[in-house]
């Protein structure tokens, strides 16, 4: 997919770069998964804290004042939360999730991250299936000659970014293997209102900014009760 801005969002076309997070993103990616016989014969009930981390494929399309929305880009989408079960009904927690696609070249990505305090309702105290809903902030920046580190703030030249709120819906099950253990098949649509973005020198690059993404993933988590 490309979609067509004035610049700086004119776009190569080209694969994902293949590096350590495609190769992840390869071994994360599933499709949704229903219940399993070891989720039938591990039924405990939701309680404790929990952590978990997941990872998958994500669709996203763009739209600004100055863009011509085109077909969707892919990319890979990471998350990590942590909460706790106030009820077995409901999971509440705090999340990071982030989007990333690569230009050809390697060193220059696109980058959607949205910071989220998520619920998640379990209509079925015996089953996995869960909704789940939650409100945040967003960013988005495009980056130039990164060096590894958390989040990539180590990059050698920033395009543009700006900042907002964002909101995630989802539908998910949990697939449990042992009493700590659960996977978590997921399928998530995220919305991030930005406003306005900007060149590094502060100069608007674009306003009205809006981005969405579409995902797919898998997630494991390690949870507390029994």
């Amino acid at each position: 997919m490309q979609t067509r801005c004035h610049p700086p969002f004119r776009k190569p076309l080209g694969d994902v770069h293949k590096s350590w997070r495609s190769i992840l993103c390869a071994a994360g990616f599933v499709l949704f998964a229903w219940e399993s016989p070891v989720s039938a014969q591990a039924k405990p009930t939701r309680e404790g804290g929990w952590l978990s981390l997941g990872v998958g494929y994500g669709s996203a399309r763009v739209s600004c004042d100055t863009c011509q929305t085109g077909r969707h880009t892919d990319g890979l989408d990471v998350l990590l939360a942590i909460g706790g079960t106030p009820s077995p009904h409901w999971c509440a927690g705090a999340m990071l999730e982030v989007w990333e696609h690569w230009f050809p070249g390697g060193d220059t990505l696109k980058e959607m991250t949205n910071g989220t305090i998520s619920a998640y309702y379990y209509p079925w105290v015996r089953a996995g299936l869960f909704l789940e809903g939650g409100l945040g902030l967003a960013d988005f920046r495009m980056l130039k000659g990164l060096h590894e580190g958390i989040l990539f703030e180590n990059a050698d030249r920033i395009f543009v970014k700006g900042f907002g709120w964002s909101a995630t819906g989802a539908i998910g099950y949990d697939l449990h293997l042992s009493h700590h253990y659960v996977l978590k098949p997921r399928v998530a649509y995220t919305h991030g209102g930005i406003g306005t973005l900007h060149a590094p020198a502060g100069t608007p690059a674009a306003r009205r900014w809006n981005q969405n993404v579409l995902s797919v993933g898998l997630g494991l988590s390690l949870v507390e009760g029994s």
